[in-house]
């Protein structure tokens, strides 16, 4: 005897029934998985009235949004959903950088792995391979590993968030130790050097604007005319312009690095410079007249109001540096020389903080602690000079 193939749609129409030609019955039905593609699946059952009732069962959690099928997602597909769904509120050039990273380091290296079988080894060993270097790449510096584990970290966690992955491998990942920076400040006599040096350099305005007030380079670049406050001798820190990562563009943002605006106070030789600026800026304006576009009313711009490059202001005060003997300052040395400095004159930590951004006193302590040191050695020996003074001791 010969089965007839029987083929009924559910009446939901979300799913369908037929029978095989092996005499079972399959449920035939549609989802979406958790990375958001379209997926067919299928039940079985001896019967038809078995078929329909596990059919009827899955759709309902398919409807309710509880329905749950186990897939075979890589870690490079998890990585793509995730910077795309999961890191829409990063500044453009951090997610570039981010992108950047999945790509070129993670993903060449274990982005065909199961995300459902990914190991705590498997990721301790990447890590390492990392760590150590190889043919392709050198060794990555402790801050650049720190780095591509905080990707994955945070991407897993999702993962766990989301119901893909019941724990996150990345947990528990034995990391290098990122050393102390080496600061190198402008001190003393250093301070007189440089401004000595950058006399007549077309950024000299830009660089005394960093070296007293700790402004970081970006914000700087993207420092506009309205958040200066000339009369108050204050300005408001809410602005910067990035080089996008890995594209030849430049993004304006409205925010700082930490997400935070701040107020930073200015000294009445500071207020000069910048009216020196403006001044300055205003016969820029004339002289270039239609060829004029300052769009964002900044501060420190070309000759046509077009905004200044990042590598073009660093070689400027690279060739400065290294005029006065100390090549290995960086541009935002000029930051930490602020801080060191205002620190020496006596300002507090809470003012050093909140003038830099820091998030805490804490991290600001931390970061200037053999600063610290020095002044306190600094009181110790004038204390113990004025005792001698005044005793027999």
């Amino acid at each position: 005897m010969v089965m007839s193939r029987k083929n009924t749609r559910n009446a939901s129409g979300s799913g369908s029934i037929r029978q095989r030609p092996d005499g079972r019955w399959e449920g035939r039905y549609s989802y979406e998985d958790e990375l958001g593609a379209k997926k067919r699946s299928s039940v079985y059952a001896d019967t038809e009235k078995d078929c329909r009732r596990k059919l009827t069962a899955i759709l309902k959690s398919v409807d309710d949004g509880t329905y749950r099928k186990t897939q075979r997602y890589t870690l490079s597909q998890w990585l793509d959903t995730w910077l795309a769904e999961y890191c829409t509120d990063l500044k453009p050039a951090t997610r570039a950088s981010y992108k950047n990273r999945i790509e070129c380091r993670i993903k060449p290296v274990i982005g065909d792995r199961q995300l459902s079988s990914l190991t705590n080894v498997q990721l301790q060993r990447f890590i390492n391979q990392v760590s150590e270097g190889n043919k392709d790449h050198k060794p990555a510096a402790p801050k650049s590993v720190q780095n591509l584990h905080g990707i994955l970290h945070s991407a897993l966690k999702q993962a766990v968030r989301s119901g893909i992955i019941a724990s996150n491998p990345a947990d528990y990942l034995k990391l290098p130790k990122i050393k102390k920076a080496q600061l190198s400040p402008l001190m003393d006599d250093d301070i007189t050097n440089f401004l000595e040096a950058i006399k007549g350099d077309r950024f000299e305005r830009l660089f005394i604007v960093a070296l007293f007030t700790g402004m970081r380079q970006s914000e700087l670049i993207g420092l506009r005319w309205c958040d200066v406050d000339l009369e108050g001798m204050t300005i408001q820190v809410r602005h910067q312009i990035q080089k996008a990562h890995d594209k030849p563009e430049y993004i304006f943002l409205d925010e700082t690095k930490n997400g935070k605006e701040r107020t930073a106070t200015l000294t009445p030789s500071v207020v000069r410079v910048l009216k020196a600026q403006r001044a300055q800026q205003a016969e820029w304006r004339l002289a270039a007249g239609s060829a004029w576009n300052n769009e964002h009313g900044l501060v420190f711009t070309d000759e046509i109001g077009g905004h200044l490059k990042h590598k073009t202001v660093e070689n400027h005060f690279k060739k400065a540096v290294k005029t006065i003997g100390k090549e290995s300052t960086r541009f935002h040395d000029l930051r930490h020389s602020y801080a060191v400095a205002a620190l020496q004159a006596g300002d507090s930590v809470k003012n050093v903080q909140e003038q830099l951004g820091h998030y805490s006193s804490a991290f600001t302590m931390d970061t200037y602690a053999d600063v610290s040191e020095t002044m306190r050695q600094d009181s110790r020996n004038k204390m113990e000079a004025l005792i001698r003074s005044v005793s027999d001791l």
